[in-house]
């Protein structure tokens, strides 16, 4: 557990490597808490008085997990074995929330990597 905390805090912009379920499900938490935090501030935004900071404040948090869920995407295909350019489909409001769920449940696919049998 301690080794998926660190990897959160240092390779959080890093698109290469592997991530594990664990590790993609605790971003996707921290993904998901911050969008209900920004949903709930959006809806707030009142254009007259001191309650368009709420619109910067979403802004900044939108900037701050943009990348870091990229990375962490990026990384979970790879660890499936999964093509890297279907990180096309976070873009894709609906869909992206299904896939993000498949992606946090999914099981590796065993490699097709069969350098291990020769090396006997």
């Amino acid at each position: 557990m301690i080794n998926h905390l660190k990897n959160i805090l240092f390779f959080y912009s890093s698109f290469s490597g592997k991530s594990g379920r664990i590790e993609f499900g605790i971003y996707f938490m921290i993904y998901s808490i911050l969008q209900i935090i920004m949903i709930n501030l959006y809806s707030r935004i009142n254009l007259d008085n001191e309650e368009i900071l709420n619109l910067f404040y979403v802004d900044l948090i939108l900037l701050l997990q943009f990348i870091p869920m990229q990375a962490v995407t990026t990384r979970r295909l790879r660890d499936l074995n999964i093509n890297t350019t279907l990180i096309i489909i976070n873009f894709i409001p609906i869909i992206s929330l299904i896939f993000k769920i498949y992606l946090a449940v999914a099981k590796p696919k065993p490699s097709l990597d069969h350098s291990d049998l020769y090396k006997r």
